[in-house]
């Protein structure tokens, strides 16, 4: 080969290398270099493959809600800490006069705060909790003034002032890049597997033989691409639900119509007697004439009809044998009632002096008899005395409404009150019917008591025989009389 023609061939090949020095050509493949991917290491890679916590776009990372940061890693804070502060690892540092999760709440002077604090005030760099500062993102050191490297440089390098200085073999923000040597370089660029032999190789890409596809025209094609209603395998295809044919050209009825019809461009013409989009439905007579379902070819009526085809209206639980269906409406017996039939009449409809309970009446209150036509007493006049027209008429010895209460002789001659059948008479009367005037003190036991006054015993004096008279001592009023006698028998 000419100087002219190698030098061409170099050009072309450093062309078409594996996307600019991102990779190394081997055995006609791309062994892309760590951040890069893809047949010809065109593709960059996100760092920490974005945690998992977000999808790589061109190379960055578009965090899902929640985190954020190059990588995704860092916790992202609720309302954005409402402006009153930073978010620091997904948790909010306040700004001054700002507190709580979201620094939506003021915060007390710090005057009148006594928590701890922290050494230089966390360097207005983090936020001060219990004595230690929690440093925000990119600071570290035990008053947040030394600037952090992202992901500690992965361990192989040191950080100097926020910046990772990588050991060798590596490079990136982090450290997170290996590094080839300086010896490999690209000297051209070949076809994956040579195309296997299905296509020929142009400028390190495969043109595939009819057939065949893919970046090495490994994978079999089908025909018309399966007209986009199925997929295609081992060159094969496999059609969606509805269709068929070497190409999916074709719609299908579902189930074949279940042998009950013919399928016309994939709808069933379902025969007699069936229906449904696949005719595996038994029809009823006359559609039940939409008083009812049809199951399996056989109506299930509606409350309140029946037959066949539901054409014959029913009457509610067949008037429980208590009268004949007329036109779906029940004609009951004498002695029942009701839309079914159910309910017991009662006589005289209980002449409007009660309800009819399952025919019986329930009298109101004053009267009673089956028909409740009787007026009633209370309480039955509790049995001491009879009930005449709705009153009673009270045996001797008892009164009231309901001869309940026991009465007294005389009506306790008005002179008192009647409790329980005995008197209890007013002051100055007593006696069973308090009839007789009482004395007062009951005469002391020394004396009589004669329609309301007292004859005293000799030696005692009115009013109620208590005191001795005039000239007498003594507890039975005597020793005064004897000295009066003595006195006048030596006078």
């Amino acid at each position: 080969f000419s100087s002219t023609t190698v030098a061409s061939a170099m050009s072309l090949s450093l062309q078409f290398s594996c996307s600019f020095d991102q990779g190394r050509c081997v055995d006609g493949q791309c062994e892309c270099f760590p951040g890069f991917s893809g047949p010809d290491c065109s593709k960059s890679n996100c760092p920490g493959n974005c945690s998992n916590k977000g999808k790589c776009v061109n190379g960055q990372c578009v965090c899902d809600p929640g985190f954020t940061g190059p990588d995704c890693s860092q916790g992202a804070c609720p309302n954005n800490c409402n402006n009153h502060g930073r978010c620091v690892n997904g948790q909010c540092v306040c700004d001054p006069g700002f507190s709580g999760p979201t620094c939506s709440a003021k915060a007390c002077p710090k005057n009148y705060c006594s928590a701890r604090t922290c050494p230089g005030n966390c360097s207005n760099r983090g936020r001060c909790v219990n004595g230690k500062c929690v440093c925000e993102s990119g600071f570290t050191g035990l008053d947040c003034s030394e600037r952090s490297c992202p992901r500690n440089c992965n361990k192989k390098g040191r950080c100097v002032n926020g910046q990772c200085v990588c050991d060798a073999g590596f490079s990136g923000p982090d450290c997170s890049v290996k590094t080839c040597p300086a010896s490999c370089n690209e000297r051209g660029r070949t076809c994956p597997k040579n195309c296997n032999n299905r296509g020929r190789c142009v400028n390190g890409q495969c043109v595939c033989d009819e057939g065949f596809s893919g970046p090495d025209c490994s994978i079999k094609t089908c025909p018309a691409n399966c007209n986009n209603r199925g997929r295609c395998v081992n060159g094969q295809c496999v059609c969606d639900e509805g269709f068929s044919g070497l190409d999916c050209s074709i719609k299908t009825c579902p189930a074949n119509c279940n042998n009950r019809g013919r399928c016309v461009n994939g709808q069933c013409v379902c025969d007699e007697g069936f229906s449904g989009p696949d005719c595996s439905i038994k029809t009823c007579p006359a559609n039940c004439n939409n008083r009812g379902r049809c199951v399996n070819g056989q109506c299930v009526c509606d409350e309140g009809f029946s037959g066949p085809d539901c054409s014959i209206k029913t009457c509610p639980a067949n008037c429980n044998n208590r009268g004949r269906c007329v036109n779906g409406q029940c004609v009951c017996e004498e002695g029942f009632s009701g839309p079914d039939c159910s309910i017991k009449t009662c006589p005289a409809n209980c002449n409007n002096h009660g309800k009819c309970v399952n025919g019986k009446c329930v009298c109101d209150s004053g009267f009673a008899g089956p028909d409740c036509s009787t007026k009633s007493c209370p309480n039955d006049c509790s049995d001491r005395g009879q009930c005449v027209d709705g009153q009673c008429v009270c045996e001797a010895g008892f009164t009231g409404p309901d001869c309940s209460t026991k009465s007294c002789p005389n009506n306790c001659s008005n002179k008192g009150r009647c409790v329980n059948g005995k008197c209890v008479c007013d002051v100055g009367f007593t006696g069973q019917d308090c009839s007789t005037k009482s004395c007062p003190n009951n005469c002391s036991n020394r004396g009589r008591c004669v329609k309301g006054r007292c004859v005293c015993q000799r030696g005692f004096a009115l009013p109620d025989c208590s005191e001795c008279t005039a000239w007498f001592t003594g507890p039975d009023c005597e020793t005064g009389e004897l000295s009066r006698t003595s006195h006048l028998t030596l006078s």
